[in-house]
C-alpha cells in the first residue's frame, strides 16, 4: 500500500504554516515605525500572532534617496584602503592614496561637470566626444 504525500515540496510546507500561523484573523497586533537614517527613510512592521508566540518583522527602505556619486564611492574606497595601508603600516601605498584622495577631492567639480558632458555625449551618440571625455576623467582621477 503505497503512502499519501501530505506536502509535495518545501514550499507547500511553509505556505501552509504561514496560512495557519499567520491567518489574517489570528494575527493580533502589528506595529509600525518609521525613521531616517544615513541610508535614507525606512520603515519597520512587525506582526505578531493571536497567541504571541510567533512573531516577524520586515524593514523597507525607501529608494527615493539619490545614490552616493561615482566620485564619493571613489574616495571612500580609497579611504578605506589608506587606513588599512595605515594598519599594515605600508607607508608608501599610503602616501600614495593619501595623494590620490586630495587629487579627487580638489578636481570633484571638475570631474562632475565633465561626467555630464560625458553623458550628453553618449545621448548624441558623439563617440569622439565621449572617447576624448572618458579619458580627460582618468587623468584627473
Amino acid at each position: 500500500m503505497a503512502k499519501k504525500r501530505i506536502f509535495e515540496d518545501l514550499d507547500s510546507i511553509l505556505n501552509s504554516f504561514l496560512r495557519n500561523q499567520f491567518d489574517p484573523f489570528v494575527i493580533r497586533s502589528t506595529k509600525t515605525e518609521t525613521g531616517k537614517d544615513d541610508l535614507g527613510n525606512w520603515s519597520k512592521e512587525t506582526f505578531t500572532s493571536e497567541d504571541g508566540m510567533i512573531q516577524f518583522t520586515t524593514i523597507y527602505r525607501s529608494s527615493g534617496n539619490p545614490q552616493p556619486s561615482e566620485n564619493n564611492s571613489d574616495i571612500n574606497k580609497l579611504q578605506n584602503l589608506l587606513q588599512k595601508a595605515i594598519e599594515e603600516q605600508e607607508f608608501e601605498m599610503a602616501v600614495e592614496l593619501r595623494d590620490r584622495i586630495k587629487n579627487l577631492e580638489a578636481n570633484k567639480e571638475k570631474i562632475n561637470g565633465l561626467e555630464n558632458d560625458l553623458k550628453e555625449a553618449i545621448n548624441k551618440q558623439d563617440f569622439e566626444k565621449a572617447i576624448e571625455i572618458r579619458d580627460e576623467i582618468k587623468k584627473l582621477k
